[in-house]
């Protein structure tokens, strides 16, 4: 076990010094109001909507529409892999961030094929079924926000959020979030909600060359987006 271990050590310091410098740990919280009003009934069936007295609905969870991010000056070096699964009727995530140049794959893990197309860019997911038995990919290489769904099935939606970064990290239902280690430097911290930025200062975060490093962002009452 001893030479392992003293192999193992000389990796790690040859890895630090090749790279982008030391490292930090970042994460942090975001301070979260209460969640968005429930929006218009889109169709009217029969009755009304009437709220229920003895057990009120709760409501929408807003953590899995959020993602924060940490831009720098320097841009992703090797674009990673995302994987994105369809669930049957719904993405398991309704919103994804996705590095600029990474390969974005889609698997169907439900048993209904579904025919994807991105909104703002028809062309950007090839053409044809996605069936229960295989994937598909695309790669994004802008900047952009992609509206994902199928044309035969309108409930279906999720979201690519593609950025000039690999710092991205999820928020949990308590507002926190995790980028782990961050190289040393000054980055612009932004957050996204649902279908946009959300409209707010975007904080300055600089990260020291080691250990860890505690953030907090304030989100405005109605998770108003820019415009």
């Amino acid at each position: 076990m001893k030479p392992f271990r003293v192999w193992l050590v000389s990796f790690t310091v040859v890895g630090a010094v090749a790279g982008n410098g030391l490292a930090g740990n970042v994460s942090g919280r975001l301070e979260l109001p209460p969640p968005p009003e429930r929006p218009p009934v889109a169709s009217k069936g029969f009755l009304d909507r009437v709220e229920n007295p003895l057990a009120p609905v709760k409501p929408p969870p807003v953590a899995p529409h959020l993602l924060v991010v940490l831009e720098g000056e320097a841009k992703p070096e090797s674009p990673a892999q995302v994987s994105w699964d369809l669930v049957g009727e719904s993405f398991a995530r309704p919103v994804i961030g996705v590095p600029v140049g990474a390969e974005v794959v889609i698997k169907n893990v439900s048993n209904t094929a579904r025919s994807l197309v991105a909104a703002e860019d028809p062309k950007l997911i090839p053409s044809g079924p996605i069936n229960p038995t295989g994937p598909k990919s695309f790669r994004p290489t802008e900047a952009n926000i992609y509206t994902i769904g199928d044309r035969d099935a309108p409930h279906l939606k999720g979201t690519v959020v593609v950025v000039n970064t690999k710092y991205i990290a999820t928020v949990d239902a308590t507002g926190k979030f995790d980028f782990g280690d961050v190289p040393e430097g000054s980055y612009k911290l932004r957050v996204f909600f649902k279908s946009g930025w959300i409209d707010r200062p975007d904080d300055t975060v600089n990260v020291p060359a080691k250990g860890k490093h505690e953030v907090s962002a304030k989100i405005p009452a109605g998770y108003p987006l820019k415009k």
